[in-house]
């Protein structure tokens, strides 16, 4: 694993960032981090997108209105495509559209347009419209289109290189850096047409595009996010009656990851198990006791859907932990093709190796940044019946008596890639408890969290302390002073070998998050990662230039242990008059800033340089028994905090500061501790020269 902080900001920037939001550093730096320099950047407009045949998409429907013809909606049946059906069948039917809907069944079809389906499909359809699926299945379109049916794509899966046939909407085909999902094509379809009628747009809508967005994992930038933030603030009232009772069931609280683990769960698990119909029939429901009753079959199929994965998760582990290669492709003969993804996305997660899983002749794969899931199914393409999906994840069909020579395939086309390696970027250092409250209020300005805007991480480090069980699976934990959860992903039996033991030394990346029960709330850290090792910094730059060990430096003789004690204690990195009462304290004269070339307790990180705080007795610019070491300077040689010159007025450096300034100072002070502990050089780097920046200013304003 590698790990470590994203690059710090330019110094003006994230001053400014702090004043325009009102935030303090840290959530500043998850601002930045996404690209937010105002408060409008986050919440942008959610505008019409201009997606290519859109026009025309738009002029067939309404032709088939006007005209009476026979409407086809062929969707997807994972959450983005019924949610996307359901907004084509209700905002059609709404037009006056003669519209019916057809969703192939997962277990026994499949997923896309099947060849066996198409007497059927051209007896019942003037107009075939498709919802996130169609754009591979050139030969079943070409088929539609020569017994005389219109054929409309709508789709975002990864297209092959040429189109189908047909007219097609789909992003890849537009130009734009926007990636809405199936749904969202959807969407924006309606709109079109409410468009061209001169009509406002169809926002009750969005809620349902939304839901679809979420659980296909899409990327919540730009578009995205304009369409999750309408959609989300609409759910708890929404004008689909089924989607209002689930969220209702569920407690859905307006955040996405309510969505991501509740909402979309329960819709992805009537599909898993065969029964997409109940999930449409839900999202299409009128009266409220049928809407209840299918609220109650969707949350019993979870469960059961649950117990399935579990059962499956635990034969495959055991394969899973004896394959040796770079990739875990994998043969369950008892599996359940529903939820092969879902027990995939958990092995990627704990092995961090592209994973397939076959299971009754259909296959799932995840895979991991740099190796594309259906590059992968392409280099095997002879051997499947039928494949689809995206980089990250995709689906496919096997004859399971070619499974060897399928995994010889795969586990040749990953050979051929670089090894990945899980990476863990942190956003900043997790405050005191104290500031937890704040800066949760200050992080939720970014909501909707998910793919492409993920929640930010904070680093978390202290003695291990109170661990209690939750449930069979899960854990909470004290670590100075803040509580953790993990929720951890292994079958519950594989829980018992990783032990916790109280008292021991941990490194945590995790989330803030906000806890309510019983009418009390705490605010507590979300285990993301246990991290090992130092932190990586790719970005790193010496601090020490080219003329390194060119100059003598005096460093006083003082105690690590002192000098971090006084650090902790909530003095930062020396803050002027406490180093001089300090220093005085020790019997030295401490230098003004503009005279001193010894860092006060600070480190330099040469290669083969001595020891911070070295042993000797040769006499110095300092009363006492400093000694004389010979460290790296070079050219940017200063003391991060000096004092004040002899009978001045001691002034500390937030003296006279704006609050962004003395937050971000104080902050500063603690990164560079941290860097000093961790040895880091490159982000000690990035710190200091930041923190003296801000010191110059500060006593420019001093002045």
């Amino acid at each position: 694993m590698r790990w470590g902080f994203s690059p710090l900001p330019p110094l003006g920037d994230w001053l400014e960032a702090m004043r325009a939001f009102r935030v303090g550093p840290e959530a500043a730096l998850a601002y930045l981090e996404r690209g937010f320099r105002s408060p409008e950047d986050l919440d942008p407009p959610l505008t019409l997108l201009p997606l290519r045949g859109l026009e025309e998409a738009a002029e067939l429907v309404l032709e088939a209105i006007r005209k009476g013809k026979r409407i086809r909606i062929h969707g997807d049946y994972d959450a983005d495509g019924l949610t996307g059906t359901a907004i084509l069948l209700k905002g059609l039917r709404a037009l006056g559209a003669e519209v019916h809907a057809f969703i192939p069944h997962r277990l026994e079809e499949g997923y896309g347009i099947l060849w066996d389906r198409l007497p059927e499909h051209i007896a019942e359809a003037d107009l075939f419209i498709t919802v996130d699926c169609g754009v591979t299945n050139h030969a079943e379109l070409k088929e539609l289109v020569e017994n005389g049916v219109e054929v409309l794509v709508t789709d975002h899966h990864t297209p092959r290189d040429t189109p189908p046939p047909g007219l097609i909407v789909h992003p890849a085909y537009s130009g734009l850096a926007e990636k809405p999902t199936g749904a969202g094509v959807a969407f924006l379809l309606l709109w079109k047409v409410h468009e061209r009628l001169g009509l406002p747009p169809p926002l009750d809508y969005a809620d349902l595009a939304a839901v679809g967005t979420i659980a296909d994992v899409a990327p919540l930038t730009g578009w995205n996010r304009a369409l999750v933030r309408e959609g989300l603030g609409r759910i708890s009232t929404s004008a689909h009656l089924g989607l209002r009772l689930l969220a209702q069931a569920v407690g859905y609280g307006g955040q996405a990851v309510e969505v991501a683990f509740r909402i979309a769960p329960r819709i992805n698990a009537a599909s898993r198990l065969g029964e997409a119909e109940a999930a449409l029939a839900l999202l299409l429901a009128q009266e409220e006791a049928e809407a209840q009753a299918l609220v109650q079959r969707l949350n019993a199929l979870n469960a059961r859907r649950q117990a399935i994965e579990e059962e499956m998760l635990a034969r495959l582990l055991p394969q899973a932990e004896a394959e040796t290669g770079r990739a875990l492709v994998l043969q369950d003969p008892e599996g359940h093709p529903g939820v092969m993804g879902l027990v995939a996305s958990r092995l990627l997660e704990r092995f961090y190796k592209p994973v397939f899983i076959v299971a009754q002749g259909k296959g799932s794969v995840r895979s991991v940044p740099g190796i594309s899931a259906v590059g992968a199914l392409d280099s095997a393409k002879d051997l499947l019946l039928r494949y689809g999906g995206h980089k990250e994840a995709a689906g496919f069909a096997l004859d399971e008596s070619r499974f060897g020579e399928f995994k010889r395939r795969i586990e040749a086309y990953v050979a051929a890639h670089p090894k990945p390696e899980r990476e863990v970027r942190l956003t900043a250092l997790l405050p005191s408890g104290a500031r937890l409250k704040d800066l949760y209020a200050e992080l939720m300005a970014l909501e909707p969290f998910g793919a492409g805007n993920p929640e930010p991480l904070f680093l978390l480090e202290g003695e291990v302390e109170e661990v209690r069980p939750l449930g069979e699976r899960h854990r909470a934990f004290r670590v100075a002073g803040v509580r953790v959860v993990e929720w951890r992903s292994g079958a519950a039996k594989e829980q018992e070998k990783e032990a916790l033991p109280l008292g021991g030394r941990v490194r945590l990346a995790g989330v803030l998050a906000r806890n309510e029960w019983q009418g009390s709330v705490r605010y507590e850290v979300h285990l993301q990662a246990h991290l090992e090792g130092p932190p990586e910094a790719p970005w790193a730059d010496f601090l020490l230039g080219e003329d390194q060990d060119q100059k003598e430096a005096w460093a006083v003789p003082v105690p690590v242990e002192e000098a971090l004690g006084l650090a902790r204690s909530g003095v930062g990195v020396y803050l002027p008059e406490e180093a001089r009462a300090w220093g005085e304290r020790q019997g030295f004269r401490v230098l003004p800033l503009e005279e001193a070339e010894v860092w006060l307790g600070l480190p330099v990180f040469p290669s083969g340089s001595r020891p911070l705080f070295p042993s000797g007795s040769k006499p110095g610019p300092f009363r006492g028994r400093p000694s004389r070491v010979r460290v790296a300077l070079g050219r940017r040689s200063r003391a991060l905090l000096g004092g004040v010159p002899d009978g001045g007025t001691p002034k500390g450096p937030t003296e006279g500061a704006s609050s962004p300034e003395a937050a971000l100072q104080a902050y500063l002070a603690r990164l560079l501790l941290y860097a000093y502990e961790q040895r880091a050089e490159g982000l000690f780097s990035e710190a200091l020269a930041r923190y003296l920046e801000l010191s110059e200013a500060l006593r420019g304003q001093q002045v």
